[in-house]
C-alpha cells in the first residue's frame, strides 16, 4: 500500500506539474494578444488580422506544448549559435518562397529592422513570449544575423558623420535605398547577413551557404555620404 500510495502522489505532483507549465503558456499567450488588441499591432493588414483570428479559433494547448518546435534543442542551437558575438534577429514570413527569396536575395526591410524582424539572446522566456506574439504571420522564421564588429564600426562610422536619425543597419546595404509607394526608404540587407530560415511547425532547418556574420560592404563608405546628403 505504500508503494501504491507514493506513485499516486508522484503521479499528483507530474500533474501539477503539467497544469502549471500549461497555464503559464496560456498567459503568455493571452498577454500576447492583449497586447495586439491595445494597439501595438495598429498597422496590420487584413490578411494578418484573419490569420490571427484563425489562430484563436485554433488555439489549444496541446498546441502550444507539442506542435511548435522552435524549442527543439537543434532549432534553438541553430539560431543561437552566433549569440555571443552577434546580434540576432528574427523575421516571420507565410510563404516559403519568400523566405527562399530573402536567402538568396538579401531581406528588405523599411526604416529599421525593428518593424519587422525582433532581436532576440540566449533567453527562452522571452524567445517564447517574442515568439507567440509573431508566430501568426507565418510558419517561416528567418534567422538575421550580424557581427557585433560590425555593429559596432558601423555606430561608430555613423556618429563621425553626424548621422543621428539613422540606424546601422541603414548602412549596410550594397544598393542605394529607394522610396517605396508610402514613400518611405526602403533598404536591403546583404544576403551575407541571412544565416537562413526554419520551419517552425515541422523543425526544418535550411541554411544560407553564403551566410557570414563577419562580411564587410565595400559600399559602407558611400552608403554614409548617401545618408548625409538625405539628412541634410
Amino acid at each position: 500500500m505504500q508503494i501504491i500510495f507514493i506513485v499516486i502522489i508522484l503521479l499528483l505532483a507530474g500533474y501539477v506539474i503539467y497544469l502549471h507549465i500549461l497555464i503559464t503558456k496560456h498567459n503568455i499567450f493571452i498577454e500576447s494578444i492583449v497586447k495586439r488588441l491595445t494597439g501595438i499591432e495598429m498597422n496590420w493588414k487584413p490578411d494578418e488580422m484573419k490569420a490571427l483570428l484563425s489562430e484563436l479559433h485554433k488555439f489549444n494547448f496541446r498546441s502550444i506544448l507539442f506542435n511548435d518546435k522552435l524549442f527543439d534543442d537543434k532549432i534553438l542551437d541553430f539560431i543561437l549559435e552566433n549569440e555571443k558575438d552577434s546580434r540576432i534577429y528574427i523575421h516571420y514570413t507565410k510563404y516559403e518562397d519568400d523566405a527562399k527569396s530573402i536567402m538568396s536575395h538579401g531581406f528588405r526591410f523599411v526604416d529599421s529592422f525593428y518593424k519587422t524582424a525582433l532581436p532576440i539572446s540566449n533567453d527562452k522566456l522571452d524567445i517564447m513570449i517574442k515568439h507567440n506574439s509573431r508566430k501568426y504571420f507565418g510558419n517561416y522564421v528567418i534567422v538575421l544575423c550580424i557581427s557585433n564588429e560590425i555593429v559596432k564600426y558601423c555606430i561608430d562610422e555613423m556618429e563621425k558623420a553626424g548621422l543621428k536619425n539613422f540606424y546601422f543597419e541603414n548602412i549596410l546595404t550594397e544598393m542605394p535605398p529607394v522610396k517605396n509607394d508610402n514613400s518611405d526608404l526602403e533598404f536591403l540587407l546583404p544576403v551575407q547577413f541571412v544565416k537562413g530560415y526554419i520551419n517552425h511547425s515541422t523543425g526544418e532547418i535550411f541554411i544560407n551557404p553564403d551566410f557570414n556574420p563577419l562580411y564587410f560592404s565595400s559600399g559602407l563608405k558611400t552608403n554614409i555620404d548617401r545618408l548625409r546628403e538625405i539628412h541634410q
